[in-house]
Parts: structure tokens; C-alpha cells; sequence
């Protein structure tokens, strides 16, 4: 049996929106097909007001389908 990588899901924290998009066009540029990028905006809070902030960034990158990409069923 061979051993095929599906799928990769990342999630990364970083501070600035640039660095939000760099870890985008990495996963873009693994060869797969990215199918999932969430890029959220978290916020630690202290008495109503915000003392930290960073971006907390997910991606999956889909590599093969369960059944291979040539269609043959058996």
C-alpha cells in the first residue's frame, strides 16, 4: 500500500497583515490546491481594553483525493 499525503492544515500566529499573506502564498506555492484560508483578528483585553493583538492565520492545502485523481473506481 502506498503511503499518498492528502491534505496539510496549518495555523500560524503572526503580527502583522503582511505576514498574514506571506504564510498565504507559501501554502500557495506547495504545489497542492488550497482550499481553506481563515486569517482572524485576536485580541487579549484587560478592563475593556485591548492590551495584546495578533492575527491568527489557518490554511489547508489539499494534495490528493482518497480515490487518486484518475477516476478508476473498483
Amino acid at each position: 500500500m502506498a503511503k499518498v499525503l492528502m491534505r496539510t492544515t496549518e495555523i500560524w500566529r503572526v503580527d502583522t497583515e503582511a505576514e498574514a499573506q506571506e504564510v498565504i502564498t507559501d501554502a500557495l506555492s506547495t504545489g497542492g490546491e488550497l482550499t481553506k484560508k481563515i486569517v482572524e483578528v485576536k485580541q487579549r483585553k484587560s478592563k475593556g481594553q485591548v492590551i495584546d493583538e495578533n492575527l491568527k492565520v489557518t490554511t489547508q492545502v489539499d494534495y490528493a483525493d482518497q480515490f487518486g485523481s484518475d477516476g478508476d473506481e473498483e
